[in-house]
């Protein structure tokens, strides 16, 4: 029941930010469209089983760094990107690379995804569950392993305690 309450506390106050106005008319109908969306949604937004509070904990703490991590992320790849547009360096090695999934869960792969195309310079092209891979378009791809190596470090070192 807290979880619903929060939920539809951070729903509400996303809407308000995304209208931009605190007019309790506003609020109330944020209030009915967010209880609308988790009652429709709750099986996806509320797995089976909650996490426990230690694990949860855990993962609160952790996530300001993986927020650290992301960010500096997206510096690197946007001075990446500045570089070959201002035509200090070519783009001539871009291209596909297959990251394997290693111990990552399914959702950890997804946010894998998710915060490697927040950088500038690469994206999520695809997730293959079967063959276990999902592969990235990057910008600078000419070294395959060092690409998969670099985003490998990033998940042990910020993303894992978080979402693994």
């Amino acid at each position: 029941m807290m979880r619903f309450v929060l939920t539809t506390a951070a729903l509400t106050a996303v809407y308000a930010l995304a209208l931009a106005s605190a007019d309790p008319w506003d609020l109330g109908l944020g209030a009915v469209i967010s209880v609308c969306v988790l009652l429709g949604f709750r099986r996806f937004i509320f797995p089976d089983q909650g996490l426990p509070p230690r694990l949860a904990l855990q993962r609160a703490v952790h996530f300001p760094v993986l927020v650290v991590g992301a960010v500096a992320n997206i510096v690197r790849g946007t001075v990446q990107v500045i570089r070959v547009v201002l035509g200090w360096t070519t783009a001539h090695h871009a291209g596909f690379v297959e990251i394997p999934k290693g111990d990552r869960t399914d959702t950890g792969v997804v946010v894998s995804g998710l915060l490697d195309t927040l950088s500038p310079g690469s994206v999520l092209v695809d997730i293959d569950p079967e063959a276990r891979i999902w592969t990235i378009h990057a910008l600078q791809a000419e070294d395959p392993d060092a690409v998969r190596e670099d985003v490998e470090q990033f998940y042990e070192r910020f993303q894992r305690p978080v979402w693994p």
